[in-house]
Protein backbone atom coordinates (compact mmCIF):
# COMPACT_ATOMS: atom_id res chain seq x y z
CA UNK A 1 0.00 0.00 0.00
CA UNK A 2 0.88 3.61 -0.28
CA UNK A 3 2.24 5.56 2.70
CA UNK A 4 4.03 8.42 1.88
CA UNK A 5 3.77 10.83 -1.15
CA UNK A 6 6.35 13.85 -1.24
CA UNK A 7 6.17 16.43 -3.95
CA UNK A 8 7.77 19.70 -4.38
CA UNK A 9 7.60 22.78 -7.10
CA UNK A 10 5.52 20.94 -9.05
CA UNK A 11 2.92 23.39 -10.63
CA UNK A 12 0.93 24.81 -7.72
CA UNK A 13 2.32 22.49 -5.33
CA UNK A 14 5.34 24.39 -3.28
CA UNK A 15 6.23 21.11 -1.13
CA UNK A 16 3.79 18.84 0.15
CA UNK A 17 4.16 15.48 2.81
CA UNK A 18 1.53 13.07 2.97
CA UNK A 19 0.83 10.17 4.64
CA UNK A 20 -1.57 7.60 3.87
CA UNK A 21 -3.63 5.16 6.11
CA UNK A 22 -5.13 1.58 5.25
CA UNK A 23 -8.28 1.78 4.20
CA UNK A 24 -10.49 4.46 2.55
CA UNK A 25 -8.91 8.08 1.92
CA UNK A 26 -10.71 10.60 1.00
CA UNK A 27 -9.36 13.87 -0.63
CA UNK A 28 -11.82 16.61 -0.40
CA UNK A 29 -11.86 20.67 -1.56
CA UNK A 30 -13.65 23.14 -3.67
CA UNK A 31 -13.69 23.20 -6.90
CA UNK A 32 -10.35 24.21 -8.51
CA UNK A 33 -8.35 23.70 -5.41
CA UNK A 34 -5.86 21.20 -6.99
CA UNK A 35 -6.80 17.78 -5.99
CA UNK A 36 -6.02 16.20 -9.29
CA UNK A 37 -2.88 17.74 -8.78
CA UNK A 38 -1.78 14.85 -6.63
CA UNK A 39 -2.87 12.20 -9.16
CA UNK A 40 -0.38 13.59 -11.66
CA UNK A 41 1.88 13.40 -9.38
CA UNK A 42 1.29 10.17 -8.22
CA UNK A 43 1.19 9.37 -12.56
CA UNK A 44 4.83 11.18 -13.09
CA UNK A 45 6.43 9.18 -9.99
CA UNK A 46 5.34 5.91 -11.43
CA UNK A 47 6.97 6.94 -14.82
CA UNK A 48 3.82 8.98 -16.97
CA UNK A 49 5.15 11.09 -19.45
CA UNK A 50 6.51 14.55 -17.94
CA UNK A 51 5.85 17.87 -19.55
CA UNK A 52 8.77 20.74 -18.34
CA UNK A 53 5.76 23.15 -17.94
CA UNK A 54 4.34 21.54 -15.00
CA UNK A 55 7.55 22.50 -13.31
CA UNK A 56 6.31 25.21 -10.33
CA UNK A 57 7.73 28.72 -12.01
CA UNK A 58 11.21 29.74 -11.19
CA UNK A 59 12.39 26.59 -9.67
CA UNK A 60 15.05 24.03 -11.57
CA UNK A 61 13.20 20.74 -11.46
CA UNK A 62 10.34 19.31 -9.57
CA UNK A 63 10.54 15.83 -7.60
CA UNK A 64 8.04 13.57 -6.27
CA UNK A 65 8.89 10.46 -4.15
CA UNK A 66 6.28 7.74 -3.06
CA UNK A 67 6.61 4.97 -0.35
CA UNK A 68 5.13 1.68 -0.05
CA UNK A 69 4.77 -1.13 2.80
CA UNK A 70 5.03 -4.16 0.72
CA UNK A 71 5.32 -6.74 2.70
CA UNK A 72 1.87 -8.49 1.77
CA UNK A 73 2.69 -7.62 -2.38
CA UNK A 74 4.55 -10.39 -3.32
CA UNK A 75 4.45 -10.03 -6.83
CA UNK A 76 6.29 -6.30 -6.24
CA UNK A 77 8.68 -8.43 -3.66
CA UNK A 78 9.68 -10.81 -6.49
CA UNK A 79 10.14 -8.02 -9.31
CA UNK A 80 12.53 -5.91 -6.36
CA UNK A 81 14.24 -9.15 -5.88
CA UNK A 82 14.80 -10.02 -9.88
CA UNK A 83 15.59 -6.82 -10.99
CA UNK A 84 18.19 -6.40 -7.45
CA UNK A 85 16.98 -3.60 -6.28
CA UNK A 86 14.82 -4.87 -2.71
CA UNK A 87 15.76 -3.53 0.56
CA UNK A 88 13.82 -5.49 3.22
CA UNK A 89 10.58 -5.38 2.29
CA UNK A 90 10.23 -1.51 1.69
CA UNK A 91 9.69 0.10 -2.34
CA UNK A 92 10.87 4.37 -2.13
CA UNK A 93 10.61 5.84 -5.61
CA UNK A 94 11.35 8.79 -6.50
CA UNK A 95 11.24 10.61 -9.56
CA UNK A 96 12.86 14.40 -10.91
CA UNK A 97 12.26 16.48 -13.60
CA UNK A 98 14.13 19.52 -15.22
CA UNK A 99 13.96 22.12 -16.78
CA UNK A 100 16.20 20.76 -19.03
CA UNK A 101 13.94 18.01 -20.20
CA UNK A 102 15.92 15.57 -18.06
CA UNK A 103 13.76 13.04 -16.11
CA UNK A 104 15.24 10.74 -13.96
CA UNK A 105 14.12 7.94 -11.63
CA UNK A 106 14.94 6.60 -8.41
CA UNK A 107 13.96 2.89 -6.52
CA UNK A 108 15.58 2.32 -3.13
CA UNK A 109 18.20 4.71 -3.84
CA UNK A 110 19.52 3.44 -7.18
CA UNK A 111 19.18 5.01 -10.33
CA UNK A 112 16.87 3.21 -13.08
CA UNK A 113 14.88 3.73 -16.20
CA UNK A 114 11.23 4.97 -16.34
CA UNK A 115 10.29 1.81 -17.30
CA UNK A 116 10.65 0.24 -14.02
CA UNK A 117 8.97 3.08 -12.00
CA UNK A 118 6.02 2.03 -14.01
CA UNK A 119 6.55 -1.67 -13.50
CA UNK A 120 6.24 -1.35 -9.68
CA UNK A 121 3.52 1.16 -11.17
CA UNK A 122 2.06 -2.08 -12.52
CA UNK A 123 2.56 -3.94 -9.46
CA UNK A 124 1.37 -1.48 -6.48
CA UNK A 125 -1.27 1.06 -8.18
CA UNK A 126 -4.21 1.17 -10.21
CA UNK A 127 -5.57 4.77 -11.14
CA UNK A 128 -8.58 5.76 -12.61
CA UNK A 129 -8.85 9.41 -14.07
CA UNK A 130 -11.83 11.26 -14.27
CA UNK A 131 -12.45 10.61 -18.40
CA UNK A 132 -11.65 6.50 -17.59
CA UNK A 133 -14.84 5.79 -18.75
CA UNK A 134 -13.82 7.41 -22.24
CA UNK A 135 -11.53 4.06 -23.00
CA UNK A 136 -14.58 2.02 -22.01
CA UNK A 137 -15.88 2.15 -25.37
CA UNK A 138 -12.58 0.66 -27.51
CA UNK A 139 -12.86 -2.76 -27.90
CA UNK A 140 -9.33 -3.30 -26.72
CA UNK A 141 -10.87 -1.87 -22.86
CA UNK A 142 -13.53 -3.91 -23.00
CA UNK A 143 -11.63 -7.39 -23.61
CA UNK A 144 -8.86 -5.94 -20.61
CA UNK A 145 -11.93 -6.10 -18.08
CA UNK A 146 -13.19 -9.23 -18.77
CA UNK A 147 -9.35 -10.37 -18.78
CA UNK A 148 -8.73 -8.84 -15.60
CA UNK A 149 -11.63 -10.68 -13.99
CA UNK A 150 -11.67 -14.16 -15.68
CA UNK A 151 -8.06 -13.98 -14.83
CA UNK A 152 -6.14 -15.34 -17.49
CA UNK A 153 -2.91 -13.32 -17.19
CA UNK A 154 -0.41 -15.92 -17.07
CA UNK A 155 -2.39 -17.77 -19.85
CA UNK A 156 -2.43 -14.66 -22.05
CA UNK A 157 1.49 -14.18 -21.29
CA UNK A 158 1.97 -17.52 -22.36
CA UNK A 159 -0.01 -17.24 -25.53
CA UNK A 160 2.39 -14.21 -26.50
CA UNK A 161 5.66 -15.69 -26.06
CA UNK A 162 3.91 -18.58 -28.37
CA UNK A 163 2.05 -16.42 -30.96
CA UNK A 164 5.58 -14.71 -31.38
CA UNK A 165 7.38 -18.05 -32.35
CA UNK A 166 4.45 -18.71 -34.43
CA UNK A 167 4.65 -15.75 -36.39
CA UNK A 168 8.71 -16.47 -36.51
CA UNK A 169 8.46 -19.72 -37.90
CA UNK A 170 6.02 -18.31 -40.44
CA UNK A 171 8.41 -16.01 -41.63
CA UNK A 172 10.90 -18.66 -42.21
CA UNK A 173 8.44 -20.54 -43.92
CA UNK A 174 7.83 -17.81 -46.47
CA UNK A 175 11.44 -16.88 -46.51
CA UNK A 176 12.31 -20.43 -47.63
CA UNK A 177 9.16 -20.56 -50.19
CA UNK A 178 10.34 -17.70 -51.99
CA UNK A 179 13.89 -19.08 -52.30
CA UNK A 180 12.22 -22.13 -53.80
CA UNK A 181 10.41 -20.27 -57.10
CA UNK A 182 14.62 -19.28 -57.43
CA UNK A 183 15.80 -22.06 -56.69
CA UNK A 184 16.65 -23.36 -59.99
CA UNK A 185 18.52 -21.00 -61.17
CA UNK A 186 20.07 -19.74 -58.22
CA UNK A 187 21.54 -23.64 -57.35
CA UNK A 188 22.66 -23.59 -61.54
CA UNK A 189 25.18 -20.77 -60.62
CA UNK A 190 25.87 -21.71 -57.45
CA UNK A 191 26.68 -25.36 -59.31
CA UNK A 192 29.10 -23.69 -61.57
CA UNK A 193 30.91 -21.05 -59.24
CA UNK A 194 31.85 -23.69 -56.88
CA UNK A 195 32.82 -25.74 -59.67
CA UNK A 196 34.96 -23.02 -60.69
CA UNK A 197 36.72 -22.23 -57.52
CA UNK A 198 36.77 -25.66 -56.31
CA UNK A 199 39.67 -26.66 -59.41
CA UNK A 200 41.99 -23.88 -57.41
CA UNK A 201 42.45 -26.04 -54.27
CA UNK A 202 41.38 -23.19 -52.39
CA UNK A 203 42.27 -22.82 -48.88
CA UNK A 204 44.01 -19.99 -46.57
CA UNK A 205 47.37 -21.79 -46.30
CA UNK A 206 47.87 -22.16 -50.14
CA UNK A 207 47.27 -18.46 -51.20
CA UNK A 208 49.07 -17.37 -48.27
CA UNK A 209 51.77 -19.79 -49.31
CA UNK A 210 51.22 -18.73 -52.97
CA UNK A 211 51.59 -15.00 -52.85
CA UNK A 212 54.76 -15.75 -50.25
CA UNK A 213 56.65 -17.58 -52.93
CA UNK A 214 55.86 -15.02 -55.42
CA UNK A 215 57.10 -12.28 -53.30
CA UNK A 216 60.47 -14.43 -52.88
CA UNK A 217 61.31 -15.72 -56.15
CA UNK A 218 59.99 -11.98 -57.71
CA UNK A 219 63.58 -10.66 -55.40
CA UNK A 220 66.07 -14.33 -55.73
CA UNK A 221 68.21 -11.75 -58.11
CA UNK A 222 68.67 -9.17 -54.91
CA UNK A 223 68.95 -11.73 -52.91
CA UNK A 224 71.81 -13.40 -54.77
CA UNK A 225 73.95 -10.01 -55.40
CA UNK A 226 73.11 -8.98 -51.56
CA UNK A 227 74.39 -12.15 -49.95
CA UNK A 228 77.28 -12.26 -52.34
CA UNK A 229 78.22 -8.83 -51.52
CA UNK A 230 78.06 -9.31 -47.40
CA UNK A 231 80.77 -12.08 -48.57
CA UNK A 232 82.80 -10.23 -50.28
CA UNK A 233 82.87 -7.36 -47.63
CA UNK A 234 83.38 -9.94 -44.79
CA UNK A 235 85.69 -12.26 -46.44
CA UNK A 236 86.71 -12.27 -49.96
CA UNK A 237 88.14 -8.38 -50.20
CA UNK A 238 91.64 -8.24 -51.06
CA UNK A 239 92.36 -5.59 -48.72
CA UNK A 240 90.28 -4.46 -46.08
CA UNK A 241 87.65 -7.08 -45.58
CA UNK A 242 86.37 -7.18 -42.04
CA UNK A 243 87.66 -10.33 -41.00
CA UNK A 244 91.34 -9.91 -41.59
CA UNK A 245 90.97 -6.49 -39.89
CA UNK A 246 89.16 -8.06 -36.67
CA UNK A 247 91.69 -10.58 -36.70
CA UNK A 248 95.02 -8.17 -36.97
CA UNK A 249 93.40 -6.24 -34.34
CA UNK A 250 93.12 -9.74 -32.12
CA UNK A 251 96.63 -10.23 -32.74
CA UNK A 252 98.18 -6.64 -31.92
CA UNK A 253 96.25 -6.67 -28.77
CA UNK A 254 96.87 -10.31 -27.74
CA UNK A 255 100.52 -9.21 -27.55
CA UNK A 256 100.06 -6.48 -25.51
CA UNK A 257 97.28 -8.03 -22.82
CA UNK A 258 100.32 -9.69 -20.44
CA UNK A 259 101.35 -5.72 -19.97
CA UNK A 260 97.88 -4.83 -19.75
CA UNK A 261 95.51 -6.77 -18.09
CA UNK A 262 92.46 -4.83 -18.84
CA UNK A 263 92.94 -6.05 -22.24
CA UNK A 264 91.92 -9.86 -21.53
CA UNK A 265 87.87 -8.99 -21.75
CA UNK A 266 88.92 -7.41 -25.27
CA UNK A 267 90.66 -10.55 -26.52
CA UNK A 268 87.91 -12.44 -25.19
CA UNK A 269 85.26 -10.16 -27.21
CA UNK A 270 87.11 -9.97 -30.36
CA UNK A 271 87.24 -14.05 -31.03
CA UNK A 272 83.67 -14.06 -30.38
CA UNK A 273 83.30 -11.95 -33.08
CA UNK A 274 85.43 -13.80 -35.14
CA UNK A 275 83.79 -16.90 -34.02
CA UNK A 276 80.62 -15.03 -35.22
CA UNK A 277 81.74 -13.89 -38.44
CA UNK A 278 82.97 -17.52 -39.11
CA UNK A 279 79.57 -18.98 -39.19
CA UNK A 280 78.05 -15.90 -40.66
CA UNK A 281 80.57 -16.55 -43.78
CA UNK A 282 79.37 -20.23 -43.72
CA UNK A 283 75.56 -19.42 -43.80
CA UNK A 284 76.42 -16.69 -46.40
CA UNK A 285 77.97 -19.53 -48.86
CA UNK A 286 75.43 -22.01 -47.75
CA UNK A 287 72.85 -19.54 -48.78
CA UNK A 288 74.30 -19.22 -52.23
CA UNK A 289 74.93 -22.87 -52.95
CA UNK A 290 71.60 -23.42 -52.33
CA UNK A 291 69.48 -20.46 -53.45
CA UNK A 292 68.03 -20.79 -57.58
CA UNK A 293 66.42 -18.22 -59.63
CA UNK A 294 63.81 -21.01 -60.82
CA UNK A 295 62.27 -17.97 -63.15
CA UNK A 296 60.06 -20.79 -64.45
CA UNK A 297 58.78 -21.49 -61.13
CA UNK A 298 58.06 -18.00 -61.02
CA UNK A 299 56.52 -18.07 -64.13
CA UNK A 300 54.04 -20.71 -62.80
CA UNK A 301 53.34 -18.84 -59.55
CA UNK A 302 52.47 -15.71 -60.98
CA UNK A 303 50.50 -17.62 -63.11
CA UNK A 304 48.22 -19.01 -60.18
CA UNK A 305 48.13 -15.91 -58.73
CA UNK A 306 46.39 -14.11 -61.98
CA UNK A 307 44.00 -17.20 -62.40
CA UNK A 308 42.95 -16.52 -58.27
CA UNK A 309 42.99 -12.26 -58.89
CA UNK A 310 40.49 -12.68 -62.16
CA UNK A 311 38.37 -14.95 -59.92
CA UNK A 312 38.49 -12.72 -57.10
CA UNK A 313 37.40 -9.81 -59.45
CA UNK A 314 34.69 -11.91 -60.78
CA UNK A 315 33.63 -12.51 -57.41
CA UNK A 316 34.02 -9.22 -56.28
CA UNK A 317 36.74 -10.18 -53.37
CA UNK A 318 39.89 -9.89 -52.24
CA UNK A 319 42.04 -12.56 -53.29
CA UNK A 320 42.53 -13.51 -49.88
CA UNK A 321 39.19 -13.77 -49.21
CA UNK A 322 38.79 -15.98 -51.95
CA UNK A 323 38.66 -19.66 -49.80
CA UNK A 324 35.85 -18.33 -47.25
CA UNK A 325 34.02 -17.15 -50.36
CA UNK A 326 34.12 -20.34 -51.31
CA UNK A 327 33.24 -21.96 -48.79
CA UNK A 328 30.48 -19.62 -48.19
CA UNK A 329 29.02 -20.84 -51.90
CA UNK A 330 29.41 -24.47 -50.56
CA UNK A 331 27.35 -23.95 -47.53
CA UNK A 332 24.71 -21.71 -49.28
CA UNK A 333 24.57 -24.43 -52.37
CA UNK A 334 23.97 -27.49 -49.17
CA UNK A 335 21.51 -24.74 -47.90
CA UNK A 336 19.53 -24.71 -51.00
CA UNK A 337 19.59 -28.50 -51.55
CA UNK A 338 18.39 -29.53 -48.71
CA UNK A 339 15.44 -26.83 -48.99
CA UNK A 340 12.85 -29.42 -49.52
CA UNK A 341 13.81 -31.16 -45.85
CA UNK A 342 13.98 -27.72 -44.12
CA UNK A 343 10.26 -27.08 -45.74
CA UNK A 344 8.88 -30.02 -44.25
CA UNK A 345 10.31 -29.37 -40.68
CA UNK A 346 9.41 -26.36 -40.73
CA UNK A 347 5.61 -26.86 -42.12
CA UNK A 348 5.60 -29.46 -39.07
CA UNK A 349 6.81 -26.95 -36.74
CA UNK A 350 4.30 -24.59 -37.61
CA UNK A 351 1.49 -27.26 -37.38
CA UNK A 352 2.76 -27.94 -33.80
CA UNK A 353 2.85 -24.21 -32.42
CA UNK A 354 -0.56 -23.72 -34.56
CA UNK A 355 -1.91 -26.74 -32.11
CA UNK A 356 -0.10 -24.86 -28.91
CA UNK A 357 -1.50 -21.81 -29.38
CA UNK A 358 -4.86 -22.86 -30.19
CA UNK A 359 -4.80 -24.96 -26.83
CA UNK A 360 -4.07 -21.78 -25.46
CA UNK A 361 -6.89 -19.83 -26.55
CA UNK A 362 -9.38 -23.05 -25.97
CA UNK A 363 -8.29 -22.36 -22.45
CA UNK A 364 -8.81 -18.99 -22.57
CA UNK A 365 -11.67 -18.87 -24.53
CA UNK A 366 -13.38 -21.19 -21.73
CA UNK A 367 -12.14 -18.65 -18.70
CA UNK A 368 -14.24 -15.63 -20.37
CA UNK A 369 -17.46 -17.84 -21.25
CA UNK A 370 -17.39 -19.33 -17.92
CA UNK A 371 -16.70 -14.96 -16.28
CA UNK A 372 -18.83 -13.27 -19.05
CA UNK A 373 -22.56 -14.31 -17.66
CA UNK A 374 -22.14 -13.40 -14.03
CA UNK A 375 -19.88 -10.44 -14.20
CA UNK A 376 -22.43 -8.97 -16.49
CA UNK A 377 -25.15 -10.05 -14.13
CA UNK A 378 -23.08 -8.10 -11.41
CA UNK A 379 -22.62 -4.93 -12.88
CA UNK A 380 -26.41 -4.94 -13.98
CA UNK A 381 -27.03 -5.38 -10.75
CA UNK A 382 -25.03 -2.14 -9.64
CA UNK A 383 -25.78 0.00 -12.37
CA UNK A 384 -30.06 -0.74 -11.44
CA UNK A 385 -28.83 0.88 -8.47
CA UNK A 386 -27.11 3.71 -10.32
CA UNK A 387 -30.01 5.44 -11.60
CA UNK A 388 -30.25 3.19 -14.43
CA UNK A 389 -33.16 1.05 -13.39
CA UNK A 390 -33.90 -0.37 -16.27
CA UNK A 391 -30.25 -1.12 -17.59
CA UNK A 392 -28.05 -4.24 -19.05
CA UNK A 393 -25.13 -4.86 -19.57
CA UNK A 394 -24.24 -7.84 -21.35
CA UNK A 395 -20.69 -9.44 -22.35
CA UNK A 396 -20.61 -11.37 -25.51
CA UNK A 397 -17.69 -13.78 -26.27
CA UNK A 398 -17.81 -14.70 -29.78
CA UNK A 399 -15.05 -16.66 -32.07
CA UNK A 400 -13.09 -14.64 -34.55
CA UNK A 401 -13.76 -15.18 -38.44
CA UNK A 402 -12.58 -17.88 -40.26
CA UNK A 403 -11.41 -19.89 -36.78
CA UNK A 404 -9.00 -16.55 -36.72
CA UNK A 405 -6.53 -16.02 -33.63
CA UNK A 406 -3.58 -13.58 -32.57
CA UNK A 407 -1.58 -12.68 -29.24
CA UNK A 408 -4.86 -12.20 -27.36
CA UNK A 409 -6.96 -15.06 -28.72
CA UNK A 410 -9.55 -16.65 -30.67
CA UNK A 411 -12.11 -14.39 -28.95
CA UNK A 412 -14.54 -11.37 -30.24
CA UNK A 413 -15.04 -9.51 -27.39
CA UNK A 414 -18.37 -7.09 -27.14
CA UNK A 415 -19.68 -5.21 -23.95
CA UNK A 416 -23.46 -4.38 -25.09
CA UNK A 417 -25.84 -2.37 -22.82
CA UNK A 418 -29.29 -1.32 -22.57
CA UNK A 419 -30.63 1.70 -20.53
CA UNK A 420 -33.86 1.72 -21.36
CA UNK A 421 -36.83 -0.49 -21.36
CA UNK A 422 -38.19 -2.19 -24.17
CA UNK A 423 -34.41 -1.29 -26.06
CA UNK A 424 -31.95 -4.00 -27.71
CA UNK A 425 -28.91 -3.96 -26.35
CA UNK A 426 -26.35 -2.25 -28.30
CA UNK A 427 -22.53 -1.47 -28.57
CA UNK A 428 -21.26 0.72 -25.41
CA UNK A 429 -20.72 3.65 -27.38
CA UNK A 430 -23.85 3.84 -29.63
CA UNK A 431 -26.67 3.49 -26.91
CA UNK A 432 -25.01 5.09 -23.45
CA UNK A 433 -25.54 8.91 -23.17
CA UNK A 434 -22.26 10.72 -21.58
CA UNK A 435 -23.79 10.62 -18.16
CA UNK A 436 -24.79 6.85 -18.12
CA UNK A 437 -21.89 6.09 -19.61
CA UNK A 438 -20.36 7.62 -16.65
CA UNK A 439 -21.72 5.78 -14.40
CA UNK A 440 -21.48 2.35 -16.20
CA UNK A 441 -17.67 3.06 -16.03
CA UNK A 442 -17.99 3.37 -12.23
CA UNK A 443 -19.99 0.62 -11.46
CA UNK A 444 -18.02 -1.66 -13.37
CA UNK A 445 -14.19 -0.05 -11.54
CA UNK A 446 -15.80 -0.81 -8.64
CA UNK A 447 -17.59 -4.62 -9.24
CA UNK A 448 -14.29 -5.39 -10.96
CA UNK A 449 -11.91 -3.74 -8.43
CA UNK A 450 -11.47 -6.72 -6.45
CA UNK A 451 -10.11 -9.04 -9.27
CA UNK A 452 -7.13 -6.59 -9.35
CA UNK A 453 -4.02 -7.89 -7.85
CA UNK A 454 -2.96 -4.46 -6.63
CA UNK A 455 -3.57 -3.24 -3.60
CA UNK A 456 -4.27 0.83 -3.89
CA UNK A 457 -6.71 1.87 -6.27
CA UNK A 458 -7.42 5.29 -6.94
CA UNK A 459 -10.34 7.06 -8.09
CA UNK A 460 -10.15 10.68 -9.42
CA UNK A 461 -13.45 12.42 -9.28
CA UNK A 462 -15.29 9.15 -11.07
CA UNK A 463 -18.43 9.91 -9.52
CA UNK A 464 -19.02 12.86 -11.39
CA UNK A 465 -22.50 13.09 -12.42
CA UNK A 466 -23.94 11.11 -9.56
CA UNK A 467 -25.75 12.53 -6.08
CA UNK A 468 -28.02 12.11 -3.76
CA UNK A 469 -28.63 8.33 -2.38
CA UNK A 470 -26.81 6.79 -5.56
CA UNK A 471 -23.76 8.93 -4.33
CA UNK A 472 -24.04 7.57 -0.98
CA UNK A 473 -24.56 3.68 -2.62
CA UNK A 474 -21.40 4.30 -4.63
CA UNK A 475 -19.51 5.66 -1.20
CA UNK A 476 -20.96 2.35 1.22
CA UNK A 477 -19.11 0.20 -2.39
CA UNK A 478 -15.91 2.27 -2.09
CA UNK A 479 -15.41 1.66 1.81
CA UNK A 480 -16.41 -2.59 1.62
CA UNK A 481 -13.85 -2.54 -1.30
CA UNK A 482 -11.49 -0.33 1.22
CA UNK A 483 -11.58 -3.93 3.56
CA UNK A 484 -8.76 -5.65 1.11
CA UNK A 485 -7.56 -2.93 -0.84
CA UNK A 486 -6.68 0.72 0.10
CA UNK A 487 -8.88 3.03 -1.66
CA UNK A 488 -7.73 6.68 -2.56
CA UNK A 489 -11.17 8.42 -3.85
CA UNK A 490 -10.85 11.85 -5.09
CA UNK A 491 -14.71 13.50 -4.83
CA UNK A 492 -17.03 16.56 -4.36
CA UNK A 493 -19.65 14.41 -2.92
CA UNK A 494 -19.92 14.40 0.94
CA UNK A 495 -21.84 10.91 0.90
CA UNK A 496 -18.88 9.42 -0.35
CA UNK A 497 -15.93 11.26 1.38
CA UNK A 498 -18.17 10.75 4.41
CA UNK A 499 -16.96 6.75 4.09
CA UNK A 500 -13.37 7.22 4.37
CA UNK A 501 -11.24 6.30 7.54
CA UNK A 502 -9.13 9.32 6.50
CA UNK A 503 -9.80 12.56 5.23
CA UNK A 504 -7.45 15.05 3.25
CA UNK A 505 -8.08 18.31 2.72
CA UNK A 506 -7.00 20.51 -0.53
CA UNK A 507 -6.82 24.46 -0.28
CA UNK A 508 -5.72 26.70 -2.31
CA UNK A 509 -3.64 29.73 -1.64
CA UNK A 510 -2.82 32.86 -2.95
CA UNK A 511 0.03 34.71 -1.88
CA UNK A 512 1.59 37.97 -3.74
CA UNK A 513 3.10 36.52 -6.52
CA UNK A 514 2.20 32.92 -6.62
CA UNK A 515 -0.03 30.51 -5.72
CA UNK A 516 0.37 27.21 -3.82
CA UNK A 517 -1.97 24.21 -2.76
CA UNK A 518 -1.95 23.03 1.03
CA UNK A 519 -2.94 19.58 2.49
CA UNK A 520 -4.64 19.40 5.59
CA UNK A 521 -5.42 15.42 7.14
CA UNK A 522 -8.86 16.50 9.03
CA UNK A 523 -9.82 15.21 12.73
CA UNK A 524 -13.81 14.34 13.27
CA UNK A 525 -14.77 18.11 14.01
CA UNK A 526 -12.86 19.42 11.11
CA UNK A 527 -14.41 16.71 9.28
CA UNK A 528 -17.88 17.45 9.87
CA UNK A 529 -17.09 20.85 8.42
CA UNK A 530 -15.78 20.21 5.29
CA UNK A 531 -18.61 17.47 4.90
CA UNK A 532 -20.84 20.69 5.75
CA UNK A 533 -19.55 22.71 3.66
CA UNK A 534 -19.69 20.12 0.71
CA UNK A 535 -23.55 19.74 1.62
CA UNK A 536 -24.23 23.23 2.24
CA UNK A 537 -21.87 25.47 0.27
CA UNK A 538 -20.73 28.74 1.49
CA UNK A 539 -23.18 29.69 4.14
CA UNK A 540 -23.17 26.61 7.00
CA UNK A 541 -26.26 26.55 8.93
CA UNK A 542 -26.53 24.30 12.24
CA UNK A 543 -28.87 21.93 10.75
CA UNK A 544 -26.17 21.54 7.47
CA UNK A 545 -23.31 20.61 10.48
CA UNK A 546 -25.93 18.38 12.20
CA UNK A 547 -26.47 16.45 8.91
CA UNK A 548 -22.77 16.08 8.14
CA UNK A 549 -22.31 14.77 11.94
CA UNK A 550 -25.32 12.20 10.89
CA UNK A 551 -23.17 11.08 8.08
CA UNK A 552 -20.02 10.83 9.38
CA UNK A 553 -21.39 8.70 12.60
CA UNK A 554 -23.47 6.23 10.10
CA UNK A 555 -20.25 5.57 8.52
CA UNK A 556 -18.05 5.45 11.49
CA UNK A 557 -20.57 2.55 12.42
Amino acid sequence: MLTNLSVRHLAVVDDLELTFTQGMTSLTGETGAGKSMLVDAMSLVLGDRADTNMIRRDCQRAEISASFDISHNLALQQWLIEQELDDDNQCHIRRTISHDGRSKGYINGRTVPLSQLRAVGERSIDIHGQHAHQSLIRAETQRQLLDTVADTKSLLEELSQAYKQLLSTQQQLNQLQQQSQDQAARFDLLQYQVNELEQLELSDENVQQLIQEQHHLAHVAQLINTAESGLYQLFDQEHGAAYDQISHVLAEIENLQDIEPQFTNLVETLNSTITQLNECGHDLRHYLDNIESAPDRLNEVEEQLAALHNLARKHQVEVEVLPSHYQQLCAELTALTNLDSQNEQLQQELARQKTHCRKLCDKISHKRQQTAKPLSQKITQYINKLAIPDGKIEFIVSAMDNNHFNETGADHIQLLVRTNPGQDTGELGKIASGGELARISLAIQVVTAGSRSVPTLVFDEVDVGIGGGIAEIVGSHLRKLASTQQVICITHLPQVAAQAHQQLQVRKKSLANSTHIEITELDKTQRIEEIARMLGGVTLTEKTRLHAEEMLGKALH
